[in-house]
């Protein structure tokens, strides 16, 4: 027989020991398996699209080409890259009507580090945090910044978002 020689680890931090896992990942674990098993289905749920049905452009592809070619392959800056900053800014201008300078733009690699940090920076422990369901992983950035959760359900008739009505019983002195 042979005995293991790894110690015991210290325990995780109480946060770290109640986690639960993601539920849109668990999804995309299960349409996985069934597309393995054949079945015809375009998995839309992590973000992740399968390049042989969804194929990138040709110019992006070319672009991501010439990009390599310049040795463009290292991190970026942090809040990304100048010239990206200023396009996005004239973007939402021109489109949404929104003025934000290039220096209020952030850019990241995908959406769950740059919400988790938004979270951070604006939710303290046992901050009320109103969120519908169905949504995208609200419960683990409340659950991680220790907020108090206030689940709105949503439906369809509202094109699942929350109404004043379903918000109001859950603020004081805000009117809605």
């Amino acid at each position: 027989m042979v005995q293991s020689k790894v110690q015991d680890t210290a325990p995780l931090s109480p946060l770290a020991e109640t986690l639960i896992g993601s539920e849109i990942v668990k999804l995309g674990g299960e349409i996985r398996e069934r597309i393995r098993k054949g079945e015809k289905i375009y998995n839309f749920t992590i973000g992740d699209f399968d390049s042989s049905i969804f194929p990138i452009p040709a110019a992006l592809e070319n672009l991501i080409i010439e990009s390599f070619k310049n040795k463009f392959t290292t991190y970026p800056p942090a809040d990304g890259i100048a010239a990206l900053r200023e396009s996005v800014s004239e973007f939402i201008s021109k489109y949404e009507g929104l003025d934000y300078a290039p220096d209020e733009v952030l850019i990241g690699a995908g959406g769950r580090p740059l919400i988790y940090t938004a979270y951070r920076a604006v939710v303290g422990r046992g901050d009320k945090v109103i969120y519908p369901v169905p949504s995208w992983n609200n419960n683990h950035y409340v659950h991680f910044t220790e907020g108090e959760h206030i689940v709105i359900e949503a439906d369809a008739e509202n094109n699942f978002m929350p109404t004043a009505d379903s918000i109001r019983p859950h603020v004081k002195d805000v009117q809605c």
